[in-house]
């Protein structure tokens, strides 16, 4: 099949048209010069016939003699060229066809008969009537066929610079244009090069294609490393960004999530929310309280600097505690779009662990009340509250005994049992405190002496029940002394109002033998230094 739109088609075409216009008007003017000159040449040729007979008719003309001007006439008209003519002069006339050359509207042409002898003297006129039918067709058929010489020569030619043409051109050409399109770019295959052309144009343009094949399969080389290390790259951050223990998302100023990690999506399930593309504003819809997210990180936005902190997640259907520590960086893209990096640390575990420690820090680990540094961290955050409250200070009676007798297991049995006591006994405001040894102290919500009696006489009788220990028949009962303080009305120092409480009990126990009834001493805090009470 053909294809006109290839070079050799176009090329083709192209040497055609081009033939035929170099060819039609060259014939056309050689058509014309062919022409032109087989009139002059016809004119030239009836000036010969003339002179071939211009002595025969200068001596009829001479001698008056008829027939030698007919024979010179005759002669003239059986040439093609002439149409007729004829001879004038004083003697003589004679003419040959005259008659039909003038109802052909010919013109003659004249030529003077010289005197044979005095050849500046005329004797007579002959004219000449070209048969110019015979002498125009005689000029076009001559130029008809050298035209039709032209075109066969022309066709020939073009014919001929056709085929060389496109065996010394064309077709290495296409045999290149073949090739290239074969090749595969970055690949190691190259153009040959045609056969007698490795000095020529063609040579020339095949070598710096082959060099430009070259530089082609080295960009690719290189593009195809870069990209494989590229690949190599995006797997490995992927991997590191799909399997990290840290939830990560990157989203949107309007808080579309854009990327997520597995992390992520496990914790949105840990806290009982569904998989979605949106979680409001900073994702404040998974933090428990949305405000402080969104308070605290746009200021450290605006400083175009990452926010940071702990914060607590909503509890999931388990109601279990989740923290978390937030860190949130603003990105910027080259196109000037702006995104939020958002990371999630699960600090649960270290929080859990930080309360246990506090409450290992706070609370006696024998007896599970609150130790005397809890207790004194309540007090100090009642009085900086401004609550009105008893401190009751309580000294076991006969512990000592338990211990030297019965041991110290027995000893932290007694212990534990006052301790029981103690949180049973008293309101759900009010606070039991193991102070030391053999001390507890209770933290009231009461501002009388009746209110405490109250509590204290119920507290009272449950730790002065029986105990057996070891067998023994006998039953062992231990006591308290009680002293009680009031905060603020006898002092608003802690130091002081512990000091109070604590001589109250001394009071007391001083009553244990001889007034065991009277275990409940309030204190006078008269009896203190006045700057103790500032």
């Amino acid at each position: 099949m053909i294809n006109i739109r290839g070079l050799g088609f176009r090329f083709a075409l192209f040497l055609v048209a081009a033939a035929m216009l170099v060819v039609f008007t060259t014939a056309e003017f050689f058509y014309r010069v062919t022409y032109e000159n087989e009139i002059t040449e016809a004119n030239y040729d009836i000036e010969e016939l003339y002179r071939t007979v211009g002595a025969t008719a200068s001596i009829a003309s001479f001698l008056e003699e008829e027939d030698l001007a007919k024979e010179a006439i005759n002669g003239l008209v059986k040439s093609e060229k002439i149409l007729a003519a004829s001879i004038r002069s004083d003697a003589l006339y004679y003419q040959l066809n005259v008659t039909d050359a003038i109802n052909k509207g010919t013109e003659p042409r004249v030529f003077l008969v010289r005197h044979p002898f005095i050849p500046e003297e005329s004797l007579a006129e002959v004219n000449i009537y070209p048969n110019f039918d015979h002498i125009i067709h005689q000029a076009e058929k001559i130029s008809t066929d050298n035209s039709y010489s032209l075109y066969v020569e022309a066709l020939v030619v073009g014919i001929v610079a056709l085929i060389i043409t496109y065996y010394i051109i064309i077709s290495p050409m296409l045999r290149v244009g073949r090739s290239l399109h074969e090749i595969t770019p970055g690949t190691a295959q190259r153009i040959a090069v045609p056969d007698y052309h490795t000095d020529s144009e063609i040579g020339a343009l095949v070598h710096d294609t082959n060099q430009l094949l070259g530089k082609v399969e080295e960009q690719f080389s290189q593009e195809r490393q870069l990209r494989e290390e590229i690949e190599f790259l995006e797997k490995r951050f992927r991997m590191l960004f799909e399997n990290a223990k840290s939830a990560t998302v990157l989203m949107t100023e309007k808080g579309i999530i854009e990327l997520r990690n597995k992390a992520f999506i496990d914790l949105v399930i840990k806290i009982g929310l569904e998989e979605k593309q949106d979680y409001g504003e900073l994702l404040e819809e998974l933090f428990e309280n949305p405000a402080a997210i969104k308070t605290s990180l746009p200021e450290a936005f605006s400083r175009n600097e990452f926010a940071t902190g702990e914060f607590k997640l909503k509890s999931g259907a388990n109601k279990t505690a989740i923290w978390v520590q937030l860190i949130a960086s603003p990105l910027i893209t080259d196109d000037g779009e702006r995104f939020y990096q958002i990371t999630f640390n699960d600090i649960s575990t270290r929080k859990r662990e930080l309360q246990n420690l506090a409450l290992q820090a706070d609370f006696d680990s024998l007896t599970g009340i609150y130790n005397r540094n809890g207790g004194e961290k309540l007090i100090a955050k009642l009085m900086n509250k401004g609550h009105h409250f008893a401190l009751v200070l309580i000294d076991l009676n006969g512990f000592k005994a338990v211990n030297d007798i019965f041991g110290h297991d027995a000893g932290d049995e007694v212990l534990i049992f006052v301790s029981e006591q103690l949180r049973d006994k008293i309101r759900k405001v009010d606070v039991a405190v193991r102070w030391g040894g053999d001390e507890f102290v209770l933290l009231l919500q009461a501002e009388d002496e009746e209110s405490v009696e109250t509590v204290i006489s119920k507290v009272n009788e449950g730790v002065k029940q029986p105990f057996y220990f070891n067998d023994d028949t006998t039953p062992t009962v231990v006591s308290m002394s009680v002293g009680v303080a009031f905060y603020p009305r006898m002092s608003r120092n802690k130091n002081t109002l512990i000091k109070l409480a604590d001589i109250a009990m001394y009071k007391a126990k001083q009553n244990k033998v001889s007034a065991p009834d009277d275990y409940l001493i309030f204190a006078e805090p008269e009896g203190l230094d006045s700057s103790n009470n500032q």
